[in-house]
């Protein structure tokens, strides 16, 4: 992954038997996309009916009601 505006980057390969990430830049990538499915658990898992994806100038967010 790779985000240019950023400056962010993030790749995950194998190594052997595990899974190995490494991410460079002012942002975490990988450690945002792993944080999204762990507070959806902790929210309750709330269906897809729930979510709501909002666009703007700013980016994209995706949240839940």
């Amino acid at each position: 992954m790779i985000d240019v505006a950023a400056a962010t980057w993030a790749v995950l390969f194998r190594d052997g038997a595990r899974w190995v990430v490494r991410q460079g830049g002012p942002a975490r990538l990988w450690d945002e996309i792993t944080e999204r499915p762990a507070r959806w658990r902790a929210d309750g898992r709330p269906s897809a009916d729930r979510m709501r994806l909002h666009g703007g100038p700013g980016g994209q967010n995706l949240t839940w009601v």
